[in-house]
Parts: structure tokens; sequence; C-alpha cells
């Protein structure tokens, strides 16, 4: 049974006329006289006897509007709690993010913002896959995304500010491989599995094989830190680094932007809008904290 073939018939069963059902809804007078056949056909039951006065309801019909008018109630009573609670600063708010910005940009700026509206629920998530939003799995993502590149077509997308990266490894690592020549013991460390993305080619060392792989920045500075291998790293993250240094001849660039991402779907709830607009006012405050690379 078809919910739009049931609100045909309830209005139907009210004025007795499919000439001003039709004038309601923008229809032709056909049209709804063939939906309401469409019902009667899926129910097997007879629903209105048709004569010169209009359309008046059998007994068959009769029940059925009982019980779609009870369920037309409760559709109006959940659309009014649920355009309710969209339109107040309370409920669930599930964000995903880089585990580098969650915890070296963003936590201090999250809790004053759960202190400031205790009645939104924060649920965070530490991921940089950009496919958490199209499977509804996130309400808002923030990435980082190589500068130049499109945002998925599907999300609404924002650009919060560029990010100044640079090379860095730890002072014994460099004095113990060496990075250029016949013999090249030293090694980056991957951000994904490819084995010689555009940063590596692009820097000073593009014969430099790159191993391992890192999903989370935090992971992969540890592991340089370590002395596993050479990194690229925002310069926010890694220049407070005092176990590491910038690599010879690396000079950081501004490669990398940071996006704020959510789905259409949730442009009207206003808890989203409410972080957003929050998010934006504070990437806004450390413009200069993350393209300053001096």
């Amino acid at each position: 049974m078809n919910w739009d073939d049931v609100k045909f018939f309830l209005a139907l069963s009210r004025s007795g006329s499919a000439r001003a059902v039709a004038e309601e809804f923008g229809m032709s007078h056909s049209t709804i006289s063939r939906r309401i056949d469409q019902l009667e056909k899926s129910l097997g039951s007879k629903l209105f006897n048709r004569n010169v006065s209009g359309y008046q309801m059998t007994e068959d019909g009769l029940a059925l509007s009982h019980y779609a008018k009870e369920a037309e109630e409760a559709m109006r009573g959940a659309e009014q709690v649920l355009m309710g609670k969209d339109a107040k600063l309370v409920g669930n708010l599930h964000l995903t993010t880089p585990d580098v910005i969650a915890n070296k940009l963003l936590m201090p700026e999250l809790a004053r913002f759960s202190k400031e509206f205790p009645q939104i629920n924060l649920n965070i998530t530490v991921s940089s896959n950009r496919f958490d939003l199209s499977r509804y799995e996130a309400d808002i993502a923030i990435r980082f995304i190589e500068r130049g590149a499109v945002p998925p077509e599907n999300l609404i997308g924002r650009k919060l500010s560029d990010v100044a990266t640079c090379l860095y490894a730890t002072p014994a690592y460099l004095a113990e491989h060496t990075l250029q020549g016949e013999t090249i013991t030293a090694r980056w460390l991957g951000w994904t599995a490819e084995k010689q993305p555009d940063w590596v080619l692009k820097s000073p060392y593009p014969d430099v094989p790159c191993i391992h792989t890192f999903n989370q920045g935090l992971l992969h500075l540890e592991a340089v830190k370590a002395g596993m291998g050479m990194g690229m790293f925002p310069c926010f993250l890694a220049d407070k680094c005092y176990e590491l240094i910038r690599i010879p001849d690396a000079k950081p660039q501004l490669n990398y932007e940071i996006w704020l991402l959510s789905h259409p779907d949730y442009r009207e709830v206003a808890r989203l809008r409410r972080f957003k607009q929050f998010i934006l006012e504070v990437f806004a405050s450390k413009q200069s904290t993350l393209v300053n690379y001096s």
C-alpha cells in the first residue's frame, strides 16, 4: 500500500470530490481517480461508491479511514518532534577527523564548544577516510586534502586553511644515513602504499625509497622520532618536536589544505550549522599557526 495513495484517499474521504482533491494537490481529476483505483486494487476492497453527487465511502472505506487518520496523526507528531529537534541545539553530532587535527588543533576548542552547548553530544572518530560521510557514518568531516584537489561532488565542502608542510628526521638518523649518491641508505616513511608519492618526487631527495605505511599522523610522527625513517609533516606539528629537525635543503611548502565536509541532507539541522560556524571561526583564528613556516 502506497502512503501517497492513502493521502489521496483521506482527502477524498473528507471532500467527496475528486475534482476538489485534484485542485488541492495540483493534479488532474483523472490522476486522482486512477490513484484511488490503484489503492482499491492493492487492498482488494471497494472503498468508495461513485455516483453523481461524488464519492461516498463504503464500510471498508470507513474502516480504512479510521486507521489512516491515526497513521496521519502519528506521522504529523513524528514530523513535529523531529523537526523541532533539528531546530534546536540538542542531539548527537558525529565528527570524523585525523588525529593530528583532533589532538593538536581542536581539543581545547572542542572542550569549549561542549561547555557552551552541553546538550549537543559529540561523537568523535579519528579517521582519514573520505567516504565516512557518503555512507552516513558521520555528520561532519575535517580532512587534509592535497592542494588543488576537489572534494567529492556529493558533499558540501568549505576550505578552512592552507597548511605548511616540510620534511623531518632525527639528527641521529641523518648522521647515520646517506641521502644521495650510489649507496642511499635513508628511507622515507609513507602515508599511503604508493611507492614514490608526489611529495617524495618533488623533494630534494627523490631517489630515496619510500617504505612502510602509517595511516595516522601521530603514529607516523612517533615512527620518525624513533628513527625508522624520514617523514613529511605539517610544520605546526613537527616544528614543536624537539627530537626532529628539518632535513637539509628541504623548504616548507603550502601543498595541503584543510577542508570542512558535510552531507547536503543535513544542511538544515541547527546543531550542525552551529558547529560548522564554530569550526570556521576556530580555523580563522589559527591561520598564522597553520601557514607559518619561518
